[in-house]
């Protein structure tokens, strides 16, 4: 095995197959990328055992890539890309000495990295599911960036870990969820599917660092795994087991009263008691009236505030409703819009959260029993 390459393009293959690589993998083998070298192309693959990276480089004018010889061999991720991104060098060459042992060659020195046999790295199958559907990169990272913030980070239900993406005819229903919210983004697709799977939320975070905006995305599932497809790289994961709950059910459709805001003020207003927490929770209080918008904050030990909302327009019989102050700021980063709408049903009922120009983007909170 043995061939040379522009060093920024090497660097930047290695991180990709990189993101898949875990410290704390219960095989030794998985703590380093296998670097597969065909006559062809230079193949890379990271994984955990339940997200693997695939990636690939051709020789082109810009990378410089020239193959000499073909082989295979494992390396450690952290070494291998700490001294390829430290290199003072435009090219750097890479060849197989023995088994075991690399050799990285620049034009002012040596560096020889012990490594494994590529026998030692376990079998992934990167078999093409049969379900099939595209997304463009604007709309992949629309969907997690409105969706995959409001996903569990607890260990008692696997499956709210993910986003749910469920497919009826040709409508998209991203959904994420830790019980206590809801995020859900929809779009139209250009083919008629049936899909119900949960995704990790952290496999889409590493699909959309992956991304360029020239790429449109390939995306295959069956009942077991899922395929992120784009450019030259693959992006494979464990669709999380379990039943994603039924969250049609708690969007309210009933409202009696309804709050439109600027959204960056409201942002503002909340962010700035930001440090007023009880517990380490930020909770705040929502008076409501056709007269006067308020949020009022009170922490035992730090202090309290009351600001009126200048931009604010509220319509139903008065209210007074207390939330969690992050999920609130968490659903207004993901909405777009200049103005967002908040509909309620009842005092302790979820509420419903827009974008008043985009209804395909929606938040849901559940409000906080207040004793106060």
């Amino acid at each position: 095995m043995k061939f040379s390459i522009d060093r920024r393009y090497l660097q930047d293959k290695l991180s990709t197959a990189a993101r898949a690589v875990s410290p704390f993998s219960p095989l030794p083998a998985l703590s380093g990328i296998l670097i597969d070298v065909r006559e062809d192309r230079i193949v890379f693959t990271g994984s955990d055992s339940n997200v693997a990276i695939q990636t690939a480089i051709t020789p082109g004018e810009m990378n410089r890539l020239q193959i000499e010889s073909t082989g295979s061999v494992c390396v450690e991720s952290k070494y291998i890309l700490d001294i390829v991104r430290k290199l003072d060098c435009d090219t750097v060459g890479m060849e197989l000495m023995d088994y075991t042992l690399v050799r990285l060659t620049t034009e002012n020195g040596t560096f020889n990295i012990n490594s494994s046999s590529a026998d030692e790295y376990p079998f992934i199958d990167f078999s093409r599911p049969q379900g099939h559907f595209v997304l463009s990169p604007d709309e992949f990272r629309q969907i997690v960036s409105s969706t995959a913030f409001a996903c569990s980070d607890k260990d008692s239900r696997p499956v709210l870990s993910g986003v749910n993406f469920r497919i009826a005819g040709n409508e998209l229903h991203c959904s994420g969820t830790d019980t206590y919210r809801l995020a859900r983004k929809t779009l139209q697709l250009n083919q008629d599917q049936t899909f119900d799977i949960t995704i990790s939320a952290r496999t889409l975070n590493e699909v959309m660092k992956s991304l360029s905006d020239s790429d449109s995305i390939d995306i295959f599932a069956d009942r077991r795994k899922i395929q992120f497809v784009f450019g030259k790289t693959i992006i494979q994961s464990r669709l999380l087991d379990g039943t994603f709950p039924p969250v049609d059910r708690i969007i309210p459709t009933e409202f009696v009263s309804r709050l439109t805001v600027d959204t960056q003020e409201l942002f503002r207003a909340i962010d700035r008691t930001n440090f007023m927490k009880n517990d380490n929770v930020h909770l705040i209080k929502l008076d409501c009236s056709e007269q006067a918008v308020r949020i009022k904050v009170r922490a035992a030990e730090i202090g309290n505030s009351d600001e009126r909302l200048k931009n604010a327009s509220w319509t139903g019989e008065p209210m007074s409703v207390t939330l969690n102050g992050s999920y609130v700021l968490d659903a207004l980063k993901a909405l777009k819009g200049e103005q967002t709408e908040f509909a309620f049903s009842g005092q302790l009922k979820p509420i419903r959260i827009m974008d008043t120009e985009d209804a395909s983007t929606l938040m849901v909170v559940v409000p906080v029993r207040s004793f106060d």
